[in-house]
Order: C-alpha cells, then sequence, then structure tokens
C-alpha cells in the first residue's frame, strides 16, 4: 500500500471517529467539555510545583478516603437506590465506636470487628427500610440524624483518644513501596469492586436492578435484598475510612467528617460529588467504581491545583458545587441526545 493510501486511510478512520463523536454527543456537551478540559489544563500548567512525582502521590492520598466511601456509594447508585445522605454520619458512629474500642484496650483487630459489625447494622436497617419502599434520601436523613445522635452522646461529644503505639498505626500512617498504606488499600479496594460488578452475578444484578427494576423482579432479584446489601457495603466503607482516619490522628470525634473536611466541605458532599463527577447515573443501572475511583482523583486534582494556586477554603467549597451542576447538565444532555436517536 502507497504512502498516499496510508495516509487517505488514516484519514478516513479520523473523520469516521470524529463523526461519531459528534453524532453521538451534541455539540453543547462537546463545548462545555472542551472549556472545561481547557481550564483545568490551564490550571496544571500554571500551577508552582503541580507536575511532580510529590504532588501526584500527594493528590492519590487525598483522594483515598472519600475514594474508598465513593466505591461503596456507588453500588447504591448503581442499584437505583440515589444516594445515602449518611455517609459522613455513619463514619462518625464508626469513628467513636473504634476509638472507645481501642481506649478500650482490646487491640486493633477486635476493634476493627466491632465498628465493622456496627457499620453492618446501620446498613441493614437503612437497606430495610429502602426495600420496604422508603424514599432513600429521607429514609437515609432520619439515619443521618440518629447515627450522629448516638455517636454525640457515646462520646459525650468529646475527643475520644488512645495512645500510641497502638495496633492501628500501620493503616493510619505507615507506608508500602513508599505509598502510604491507605492509598494502596484505595487502589486494593477500588480493584476489587470493579471486579465484582463486572464478572460476579451479583454484579450484573445490581445493573438489572438499577436499569430496569420490574425486569429484576421478573428475575427473582428483588430490590428488598438489594437495597440491604449495597447499603451494607457503603456502611462498611464508610467504616474502613473510619478506622483509617482515627488511625491516624489517633483519636476520634463525632464531627470529624462534617464540614470542611480535609479541605472542600462536607464529607457527605465530596461523595456523592465523586460518584456523580465520575459519570454514574443518578437513575441506576449505568456508571462504575472505576468512574467514581477516577472521579475521586479528579475532585482531588482540582483541588489540590487551586491550593497551589492560593486558595481558600471559600473557592474550594464552591468549585465542587460547580462540578456537580456541571456533572448533571452533561449527563442531562447526553441522555436527551440519547433518546432523540432512539
Amino acid at each position: 500500500m502507497s504512502t498516499r493510501a496510508i495516509s487517505e486511510e488514516g484519514a478516513k478512520r479520523d473523520s469516521t471517529w470524529a463523526t461519531r463523536l459528534v453524532d453521538r454527543y451534541s455539540p453543547l456537551v462537546l463545548i462545555l467539555v472542551a472549556l472545561f478540559a481547557l481550564v483545568f489544563i490551564y490550571g496544571m500548567v500554571t500551577a508552582p510545583n503541580f507536575l511532580t512525582i510529590f504532588n501526584i502521590k500527594t493528590i492519590i492520598r487525598d483522594a483515598a478516603l472519600v475514594g474508598i466511601m465513593a466505591v461503596g456509594l456507588t453500588f447504591v447508585t448503581l442499584s437505583g437506590n440515589f444516594f445515602l445522605l449518611s455517609m459522613k454520619e455513619t463514619a462518625a458512629l464508626c469513628i467513636i465506636a473504634f476509638a472507645m474500642a481501642m481506649s478500650g484496650g482490646y487491640g486493633f483487630e477486635l476493634a476493627f470487628l466491632f465498628t465493622m459489625a456496627i457499620a453492618i447494622a446501620a446498613g441493614t436497617l437503612q437497606g430495610v427500610l429502602i426495600g420496604l419502599g422508603g424514599n432513600p434520601i429521607v429514609v437515609t436523613l432520619g439515619a443521618a440524624g440518629l447515627f450522629y445522635g448516638i455517636a454525640s452522646w457515646w462520646s459525650d461529644n468529646l475527643v475520644v483518644s488512645f495512645r500510641r503505639p497502638h495496633g492501628a498505626e500501620w493503616l493510619g500512617t505507615g507506608s508500602f513501596l513508599g505509598l502510604p498504606n491507605i492509598t494502596i488499600a484505595f487502589i486494593l479496594i477500588a480493584i476489587t469492586a470493579e471486579i465484582v460488578l463486572r464478572y460476579t452475578s451479583f454484579g450484573r444484578q445490581v445493573y438489572l436492578v438499577g436499569a430496569n427494576r420490574a425486569a429484576g423482579k421478573a428475575t427473582g432479584h428483588e430490590n428488598f435484598s438489594m437495597a440491604i446489601k449495597t447499603c451494607i457495603i457503603a456502611s462498611a466503607c464508610s467504616a474502613f475510612v473510619a478506622i483509617a482516619f482515627s488511625a491516624q490522628v489517633s483519636s476520634a470525634q463525632a464531627n470529624y467528617f462534617s464540614s470542611e473536611f480535609g479541605s472542600s466541605g462536607d464529607m457527605t458532599i465530596l461523595v456523592i460529588a465523586t460518584v456523580m463527577v465520575g459519570g454514574n447515573s443518578i437513575m441506576g443501572g449505568y456508571g462504575s467504581t472505576l468512574r467514581s475511583s477516577l472521579g475521586a482523583i479528579f475532585i482531588s486534582t482540582v483541588d489540590n491545583m487551586m491550593v497551589l494556586h492560593g486558595f481558600n477554603s471559600g473557592p474550594r467549597v464552591l468549585a465542587v458545587g460547580l462540578m456537580i451542576v456541571f456533572s448533571i447538565i452533561v449527563f442531562a444532555l447526553v441522555r436527551r441526545g440519547s433518546r432523540a436517536q432512539e
């Protein structure tokens, strides 16, 4: 084949790819994404010390806690049960439980199991109520008040501390091959969750129930059991984050995950933003935990970039809100375009 023929074939393929892109997405979607990408790239290039190995490791480490909780919440969203608005309150209850057990001298293993048992109970309670037909938003708002109230009462709204050294330090402050253990845990949890969704019968059931509740019921997959299972997964991820954070600071308080958590606002809002920015359908049936994991890294990247540019917490919280709105607009336009083609 001549050089000219090869060039023509390549141009044809490029043209076909571009045509498919334009046909699939409306010009407005492409313009919005392009503008956002330009702003993002400009911010990265102009931020001092952004493109360094140390800073990249920092971004992934900062994304780990929110990312782990987002992985758990993704199961709930994909199953068609929207969001759990009790993520931070579940974490608050679990961090108090873990710190109480550690300060009581029960050791990491028993404290871990005790905390996970509480998380499973919290997830089961919410899953049962949602599975029985309760609105996920109303149910989890009520659960949020219940869990936070228990955590505040249990700790008398004080800081619960435990002495170093302790058996949980390896998770909170340890590292392996230059990576923090919490970062490694985030990567392993994200990979495991993606494998479960893609290659197990449970994962296929999550997509089926989320995409078509009637079809799921017809094939014997009721939302009742699915709501319980997915809520337990989300609660367990919240508990793991609570344990890791408590292990890092060797203490706990009921409001550790409220307002200004980390840098850019309320923990629940950050987790929901991560799931949505990852491109998961709020109606269920479409998305993945990999998308949520990348969403966590993306939000952490934007926040890191704004820190390097000298922005305080206000604009950074605003940026998270704008990303949520942006993802809703883009997803709505894409869905409208898909319906028009059908």
